[in-house]
């Protein structure tokens, strides 16, 4: 709705200056808001707020530095330490094979031991029955000497029958190996067969286990082969105990030594 309103000439140009100062002033204030509403939006670039920056970005590169050194230093600590463990586990590695190769070496002592002591105990065993078996002949009138039992005739018999007596006895007649056995059986003071005889092959003298005669002690002159002389025996009745051999007619009595090897 509009009013018509009349003003004279002087009360209007009044107002029309009231008018245009309001005018101004409201858009004084308008620009006055405005330049305090952007002073509060933007940034605070004064010398104040330039300086809070800078320390900002130093003490933003100085975390960083502060972060590479510790980096560096937590790299070198681990590599160092990681030294340290690989130092160790090769000395506990080469400790580990030194007591392996110590193990073995015990384990094949222990071996070596374990078949002594066996051997040791088989032995023993052996001793014993051995002792046990010359006890029960030398009561039976056997002799022993150098692992040999020896039995003396109390009787005279032909060179085979006295074989067969020593082979009941499980023996047989005696083999003469050494000088020191041939010392012994002399110092016995026997005229007796010995386990010689060439009856197989004359002149071919062998002992009663098919070895040939290597060691000799025949006394001068013997064996002649007078009258069927094939089987040997020991004479006592001569100076030199290893020149004691005669070879006899094998039908003939005498009497015998036997051999049980022990």
């Amino acid at each position: 709705m509009n009013k018509k309103v009349k003003f004279d000439r002087g009360e209007m140009k009044e107002r029309i200056v009231d008018i245009y100062v309001s005018a101004d002033t409201l858009r004084d204030g308008e620009t006055s808001s405005k330049r305090e509403e952007t002073a509060d939006t933007a940034p605070n670039n004064g010398p104040g707020d330039q300086h809070s920056d800078n320390r900002a970005i130093k003490d933003s590169e100085d975390k960083r530095n502060n972060l590479s050194q510790s980096c560096s230093l937590y790299k070198t600590n681990t590599t160092a330490e990681r030294g340290q463990l690989q130092t160790r586990y090769n000395n506990l590695t080469e400790e580990r094979d030194q007591l392996q190769t110590r193990y073995n070496n015990l384990t094949e002592e222990r071996d070596q031991l374990q078949t002594r002591y066996n051997n040791l105990t088989k032995e023993k065993g052996h001793i014993q029955a051995k002792l046990y078996l010359i006890e029960q002949h030398c009561q039976e009138g056997w002799r022993y000497f150098d692992s040999s039992l020896y039995f003396l005739s109390s009787e005279k018999k032909t060179w085979k029958e006295s074989r067969q007596d020593c082979l009941d006895r499980g023996a047989d007649l005696v083999i003469i190996n050494s000088k020191e056995e041939q010392t012994f059986l002399f110092n016995l003071h026997l005229r007796a067969w010995i386990g010689l005889t060439d009856s197989v092959t004359e002149g071919t003298w062998k002992w009663v286990d098919d070895t040939s005669l290597t060691t000799k002690y025949w006394r001068g002159g013997q064996p002649d082969d007078n009258g069927q002389e094939d089987c040997a025996e020991i004479y006592y009745g001569q100076d030199d105990p290893v020149q004691t051999w005669n070879d006899d007619n094998c039908l003939k009595y005498h009497d015998w030594i036997c051999e049980k090897v022990v």
